[in-house]
């Protein structure tokens, strides 16, 4: 058997947090040959991302530590390497693309900037060549404009676009392995199935090996031709694609597997009232240009959408970024300006004074999608659930207070001892109860869910959907569910709108949209959701 570029064998990872040893990853074991692509799965916290950590030396050392192991990298050992080793083969050899570029990208440095800086370090070019090379690898990547977006910040981005800068960074030398860690995961289906279809591209042309980390199985039987599937820093399951997927041995795989968000959606009960209804609501912002900022165009993130939500009925809104669903939710909560007509409740919002909507936001509500970074990292969950009462006056006393939040933490299946924690104290799906447990403490009418599942594992993913099926049947909520994941909106809506542009494309019952769409963008978004085989076909 020739050689493998990377051979892991025995690797163990500990971490000392205040004075205690936490094991992150006990005696993993796997190898990834020349071309070939291994796949790590498994949930948040299972210990994948600090296994290619370790690969690139990247921990947090000596906070971290290797008690055993090797990492063999093309004949030479990684670990208790040197740091002008590890500088060699970072971005020459080994490359990495991690979860979320927005936080990987400096917000400060231009596109072109952020890419020629890896140029310089490892190959000393010139300005001028350094130039040329982005912009190659910009095409390369498929950035649309590519030479137009040198001079842009990664705000100016969507998310796919800032993926797409990230891999062409990553390639910027053309390693011998790339590791690829959740690079799809708050994508939009059709965005997911262009990064993966180009990753296979770049990869059959780089003659390219890739570890990649992820806790989608669907994306993994589609990439990989060996999966590894960690649980609780242990692999407990190895082996070629089509033993793992047809004949899986291990609970834990087999658990994975099943994962899958399901269940009924909630019909409204008939003569169900509406809870809101909104008539053509626009939300257009002006286009600025020139030296005085005259208004040249209007980008028309909502036109003229309307919309309808009764007691106990989940309206799912779908389409990829920038198609208007957050903004259709904000213009709804009286939470960005918008023209038309919303009455809440049969009564008249949108033309209320913001002082005046305050007693009613207690019945309206909205969960975002990233929970850590809607949670205040200086406030307990206690305080964070608790911040509503307080606003609204809700409770008599700090016992009764006490006595919602707990209720409230119960109801979304927190246990109430933990209460005085902060939230990074917690897993992410702990993070997105607390969010929910935040917005029902209020007892609520209506909830805009924003993305509330998109960055979650699907295992995970599967017990959110049915915590607010639960809450649905309970208190009779109306729910606007907004996100990119078909089969999350299966599970959960009753009627489904397809928004593209600021449009609504389509606008019909669940089972309708999803048996037999009429439009043909429906229709490609079905087909990337559900039917990802065209990336292999289309390898080049």
């Amino acid at each position: 058997m020739d050689n493998p570029l990377l051979l892991v064998k025995d690797l163990s990872v500990d971490f000392m947090v205040s004075g205690k040893k936490i094991e992150a990853v006990s005696n993993v074991n796997f190898q990834i040959k020349k071309g070939e692509t291994v796949a790590l799965v498994g949930e948040s916290g299972s210990g994948k991302s600090v296994t290619a950590l370790s690969i690139m030396q990247l921990l947090p050392y000596p906070a971290a530590r290797h008690p055993n192991g090797s990492v063999v990298f093309n004949k030479k050992e990684i670990i208790g390497s040197s740091q002008d080793m590890m500088k060699n083969i970072r971005g020459n050899e080994i490359s990495i693309i991690f979860q979320e570029p927005m936080t990987s990208l400096n917000p400060l440095h231009t596109i072109e900037k952020q890419i020629g800086e890896v140029l310089f370090i490892h190959r000393g070019l010139t300005r001028d060549n350094a130039f040329s090379r982005t912009l190659e690898l910009l095409e390369l990547v498929g950035l649309v404009d590519a030479k137009r977006r040198l001079n842009a910040y990664p705000h100016e981005l969507s998310g796919g676009e800032r993926q797409r800068v990230m891999i062409a960074m990553a390639l910027a030398n053309e390693p011998k392995l790339l590791i690829a860690d959740e690079p799809t995961t708050a994508l939009d289906v059709t965005i997911q199935a262009q990064i993966l279809e180009l990753l296979l591209y770049l990869q059959n042309k780089f003659d390219m090996s890739m570890l990649f980390i992820t806790h989608d199985l669907g994306i993994v039987r589609k990439m990989a031709q060996k999966v590894c599937v960690m649980h609780e820093g242990k692999i407990v399951e190895s082996g070629p694609i089509s033993d793992i997927f047809d004949n899986p041995t291990h609970g834990y795989t087999k658990h994975l597997l099943s994962s899958e968000p399901s269940g009924q959606a909630l019909k409204p009960k008939c003569g169900a009232k509406k809870v809101i209804q909104a008539r053509n609501i626009k939300v257009w912002f002006p286009i600025k240009e020139g030296l005085l900022k005259r208004t040249k165009d209007y980008l028309k993130a909502v036109d003229n959408i309307s919309v309808e939500v009764h007691e106990g009925q989940t309206v799912g809104v779908v389409g990829e970024s920038g198609s208007g669903k957050t903004t259709l939710g904000l213009a709804l909560l009286r939470l960005t300006k918008s023209e038309g007509t919303i009455e809440f409740n049969k009564q008249k919002i949108s033309e209320t004074r913001t002082n005046k909507l305050r007693p009613l936001r207690r019945e309206m509500q909205i969960v975002f999608q990233d929970p850590f970074g809607s949670l205040s990292p200086r406030m307990s969950v206690s305080q964070i659930i608790e911040e509503g009462l307080n606003i609204h006056k809700i409770a008599n006393s700090s016992n009764e207070r006490t006595n919602l939040i707990i209720r409230a933490m119960e109801e979304v299946g927190l246990d109430p001892d933990s209460r005085y924690r902060f939230p990074h104290e917690f897993s992410g799906g702990q993070r997105q109860r607390i969010a929910i447990a935040r917005a029902i403490v209020l007892k609520p009418k209506f909830i805009v869910l924003d993305e509330p599942t998109s960055a979650l594992d699907r295992s995970v993913q599967a017990q959110i959907i049915d915590l607010l099926r639960n809450l649905q049947i309970k208190h009779g909520l109306g729910y606007l569910f907004i996100s990119h994941d078909l089969k999350v909106i299966r599970a959960i809506s009753d009627r489904v709108i397809v928004m593209r542009h600021g449009k609504i494309i389509e606008n019909n019952t669940s089972s309708k949209i999803f048996e037999n769409p009429e439009n043909s963008y429906t229709k490609s978004l079905l087909a990337a959701a559900f039917d990802i085989e065209v990336i292999k076909e289309n390898k080049v």
